[in-house]
């Protein structure tokens, strides 16, 4: 994945199961199981199959702080 790309993908205020899959290089299953798991510990956007992006980033930073 480009610089490009991540920076458009992450411009974004909110991510889709194929956005998350394409960042981390998952299969869109896997990209879905994911996205489920983020979305029980923070869930601000409330949409099916959308992740609100500061939760992304905050479930993220949560994992590295550990």
């Amino acid at each position: 994945m480009t610089k490009e790309r991540k920076e458009e993908i992450f411009s974004q205020e909110y991510l889709s199961i194929n956005d998350i899959g394409e960042i981390l290089g998952l299969s869109y299953q896997m990209a879905a199981k994911k996205m489920r798991e983020i979305k029980r510990k923070n869930d601000r956007l409330k949409l099916q199959g959308k992740l609100y992006i500061q939760d992304y980033f905050d479930y993220f930073d949560k994992e590295i702080s550990r």
